[in-house]
């Protein structure tokens, strides 16, 4: 009987041991599993090299664009089409977008008008506008055909309150390079190019204003 006993208990060992082991390894595995998970991937918008305006030198701020409700998302709208927006699962943007449009546009601008100085709205300066420039964005998407699409209503005032000297609606359309998420920003940022391009060249025909310090 004690031999039995003896054998009984060695067995039980063996088993708890093996049971245990099974158990450590399948917990390592779920912790392995969630680390492997990753968050997504930041994108940001960049500016886009263009033409040259030699004219004389302006003082303009670059106002916050206004974005419609659906598109001011932090996750990328990979798509708008029958009703329907998509939202990429994986890709967002790196900064608040209207802030990135804003930005992009200013040195786009800044680019294109070297004897200017551009600035965005509520940066620090000391010095009074002679140019506001204003969008407002009614599509930044990709639509169901694949091609990125911008609709941007741009306004150029010499003063905030009063009317406009310049106010045009643009739809432009690029077809990315692929169909990935990073072919889609840049195409993006290659049109937000064309509109500052537009902006540029009617701000170099408007007759230059006072500075007023």
């Amino acid at each position: 009987m004690t031999r039995l006993n003896t054998k009984n208990i060695v067995l039980r060992r063996h088993l708890l041991k093996t049971m245990m082991g099974g158990s450590l390894l399948a917990v390592t595995g779920s912790v392995l599993t969630a680390c492997s998970n990753s968050g997504p991937t930041y994108y940001t918008l960049s500016p886009v090299q263009g033409r040259l305006y030699n004219v004389t030198s302006s003082i303009i701020e670059v106002r916050t664009p206004s974005l419609a409700g659906f598109l001011d998302k932090d996750r990328i709208v990979s798509e708008i089409s029958n009703n329907k927006l998509t939202l990429s699962s994986s890709d967002a943007w790196a900064d608040n977008i209207t802030n990135m449009i804003g930005r992009v546009m200013m040195l786009d601008l800044a680019q294109r008008l070297p004897n200017s100085r551009v600035f965005l709205q509520n940066q620090a300066t000391q010095t009074t506008p002679q140019f506001y420039v204003e969008m407002d964005i009614s599509r930044f998407n990709q639509d169901a055909s694949g091609k990125a699409v911008v609709t941007a209503d741009v306004v150029i005032r010499t003063d905030s309150d009063k009317p406009s000297k310049f106010n045009r609606l643009l739809t432009l359309e690029k077809v990315p390079a692929d169909s990935s998420t990073q072919a889609l920003v840049v195409a993006l940022s290659q049109i937000l190019g064309e509109i500052a391009e537009t902006t540029a060249a009617s701000l170099a025909n408007l007759p230059s204003m006072p500075i007023v310090n």
